[in-house]
């Protein structure tokens, strides 16, 4: 969160001095034009692909609902080929959340704007383990079945906050905006469960020491690039 603090002063300092201006020396320049109404995003994002409408409240207030999905699969192996034990992981990371935002624009003639709100966090990771291969152990051979697999999943804490910044106004000038955010939710310590099998059986209470390792999951960045369009509007 320093971080992003740190971040935000960067931005912000700039912009403010530039506003600062832009206010002085185009006070007489007619603001541009305001088309209050409803417009609706699509957009790519560390949190997936993901549609959504924007509702404009007034000139530097407007608020977003939205839907996110994503999945991936892929595969990892822990330890090296010449070990004895080693575990190949197949996984699937599903990326899926909805949001309740605010946007903030500070400035009328700047579509810089800051956001708040929430993600409904229904992100989730599963894994599979087993052996790459049998074992020998004091020259009696192990096959991978008899070893065993561990199956579990990472689950996080269904209501996340959010907090960031971003660039691009729905409701001000043309009808197509391009909108771009940066920011962090707060998704909290994952949540580990899994069972093993076979011979990995003894390792089934390693939860704990597994969420203590991906602790710093907890704050979840995101980015996203995306577009709007104004479907319903009123000149002002």
């Amino acid at each position: 969160m320093r971080l992003l603090s740190l971040y935000l002063v960067f931005i912000l300092l700039p912009i403010y001095g530039r506003s600062q201006t832009d206010l002085s020396s185009n006070s007489t320049k007619p603001l541009p034009r305001y088309r209050p109404g409803l417009a609706l995003t699509a957009h790519a994002s560390t949190a997936g692909f993901g549609i959504g409408v924007d509702k404009s409240i007034f000139r530097q207030l407007s608020v977003r609902v939205g839907a996110n999905l994503f999945n991936y699969k892929g595969n990892l192996l822990s330890g090296k080929s010449s070990d004895e034990l080693q575990i190949g992981f197949d996984y699937t990371i599903k990326l899926s959340s909805f949001n309740a935002l605010v946007d903030y624009y500070p400035f009328k003639r700047v579509n810089f704007r800051l956001t708040t709100g929430a993600y409904c966090n229904l992100n989730q990771i599963t894994f599979l383990g087993k052996p790459t291969k049998d074992v020998k152990f004091n020259d009696v051979v192990f096959s991978v079945d008899q070893i065993g697999t561990v199956n579990g999943e990472a689950n996080f804490n269904k209501v996340a906050p959010y907090l960031g910044i971003g660039w691009g106004h729905p409701f001000v000038g043309g009808k197509l905006k391009l909108m771009v955010d940066m920011g962090i939710f707060y998704q909290q310590s994952p949540k580990i469960t899994f069972v093993t099998t076979g011979m990995l059986e003894p390792s089934n209470d390693q939860g704990p020491v597994i969420e203590n390792n991906l602790k710093p999951l907890k704050y979840y960045p995101l980015i996203s690039v995306g577009l709007s369009y104004n479907i319903v509007s009123t000149r002002f």
